[in-house]
């Protein structure tokens, strides 16, 4: 085809070579000028990441759903700051979860709000995936239980809060549950560490005088409570 074939463009005449020419120099600006062919989006700031939210930081995105995809179990894992010296700190496993806290609890005088929602939300009923608050006294006697076994290994929590419906479907199911246990009220709960004998650690519950203790070594397992001082 003859270079001088015009193209009808916007209602003007161009010819092709002329057309051809203007072409090759955009697309050199292009190449040489990173960004020459952006189409700015209204209502953007220029930098501008795809997905973020303003305000929001990258961080708190995580565990956001996305379609198609499902809900990933969110590690409660809460880094621990500088501790003070009257700071309590608190480390715990779900063996159901497989979440882990390693924070302090207590520091400057109060609790830590944001380890407490950690705590209450991996101290759940894992199977109605329902929460409840969680008896700062129990809190404090898994902190001294932790103290006495030095603080490095974490206490595993084999069931801590528990839903009326599943409370009763584990009685019905013979597993020697109590009908009123005090696991319904976030006051109890059932735990082990690895290298101590369940024996090892009942002993160390009932010297502190702070509640039930129930030994369950078939189960391998520690059942304390901030009830009635009594042991079975």
């Amino acid at each position: 085809m003859d270079d001088r074939t015009e193209v009808e463009q916007d209602g003007h005449s161009v010819s092709r070579r002329g057309f051809l020419g203007a072409f090759a120099a955009f697309a050199a600006v292009a190449t040489l000028v990173p960004g020459a062919l952006a189409v700015p989006v209204p209502g953007r700031k220029p930098g501008a990441v795809e997905g973020l939210v303003p305000g929001r930081k990258p961080a708190e995105l995580e565990g956001s759903l996305v379609p198609g995809r499902k809900p990933e179990v969110i590690n409660a894992a809460t880094r621990a700051p500088s501790l003070g010296r009257r700071a309590r700190q608190l480390h715990l496993y779900n063996v159901h979860t497989g979440e882990r806290i390693r924070a302090p609890f207590f520091q400057d005088g109060r609790y830590v709000p944001e380890t407490m929602r950690a705590i209450t939300r991996m101290m759940r009923d894992h199977r109605a995936n329902q929460t409840h608050s969680i008896d700062p006294k129990l809190i404090e006697l898994m902190h001294a239980i932790q103290m006495r076994i030095g603080g490095q290994k974490p206490l595993e929590i084999v069931s801590a809060y528990r839903s009326p419906h599943t409370n009763e479907m584990l009685r019905e199911a013979g597993y020697g549950v109590a009908e009123n246990s005090y696991h319904l009220l976030g006051k109890a709960v059932d735990i082990r560490v690895p290298g101590y004998r369940v024996s090892q650690l009942s002993r160390m519950a009932k010297s502190m005088r702070r509640g039930g203790v129930g030994t369950y070594g078939s189960g391998n397992f520690l059942h304390i409570d901030t009830g009635p001082v009594r042991y079975w």
